[in-house]
């Protein structure tokens, strides 16, 4: 029986997520919902807690905090989070000059969140980069949120790219199931809030030590491997 032997496409769009990924809101999420569960419900979270509600959009961690008012908390913490963000957030060490190099390269950025779109744009502002992605998917775009694949086959969809030539680079167990669930390589940052046993427990393709370590698996791993078919 003959062998063929074809080389794989390169990957050309790569897709993050935002906070956790790009930009640090970690203290500030963590802080606000403290915040919060102090004021409507007397006490500050639980480590567990806030890990479990990492990710999770508005509507979710303020239901969780107290379902009964979590509509008015959703308004409350709107505030609260724009008064403070610029103070409080700043870009991860070295993934401002990944995105702009990723950019000058060639290669087709997109975003995929969890988060609002104003609160998307409001990031991008601070850290300079409102025009570095292509396509921006946020919770207000798509009727299910991560882990639901649904954002990242919207991106798919509208870029008209394949799912071998995509990678997702997060920070959440829900990133890593989104890319699997849309059949994209899955990328975990290192500096992801989970422990190193869950990490392995997700098992993503790769995980991304530092930002410029992107390369390294771009050029190793996905662009010239071959795929042999008997």
């Amino acid at each position: 029986m003959n062998s063929m032997t074809k080389k794989r496409k390169p990957v050309n769009t790569i897709i993050f997520d935002f906070d956790g990924t790009i930009i640090n809101t970690n203290l500030l999420i963590e802080e606000g919902l403290n915040y919060f569960a102090l004021k409507y419900r007397g006490r500050y979270l639980t480590q567990k807690e806030l890990s479990d509600l990492t990710g999770k959009t508005l509507e979710d961690q303020m239901a969780f905090i107290r379902k009964d008012k979590a509509e008015l908390m959703i308004e409350q913490f709107r505030i609260w989070y724009n008064h403070n963000h610029d103070a409080k957030t700043s870009a991860f060490p070295g993934m401002v000059d990944l995105l702009k190099h990723l950019k000058m390269l060639g290669y087709r950025l997109a975003l995929v969140s969890n988060n609002s779109r104003a609160s998307i744009e409001q990031g991008l502002r601070h850290l300079g980069l409102k025009d570095v992605f292509e396509m921006i998917i946020t919770r207000n775009d798509v009727k299910e949120v991560k882990p639901s694949p649904e954002g990242l086959i919207k991106v798919m969809a509208q870029l008209d790219v394949s799912p071998e030539r995509c990678v997702y680079i997060g920070d959440t167990a829900g990133d890593m199931l989104a890319a699997k669930a849309a059949q994209i390589q899955s990328i975990m940052v290192g500096w992801t809030h989970l422990s190193q046993s869950q990490v392995f427990a997700i098992e993503p393709d790769w995980v991304l030590k530092v930002p410029n370590h992107l390369f390294m698996i771009l050029d190793e791993y996905l662009l010239e491997e071959n795929l042999v078919a008997g």
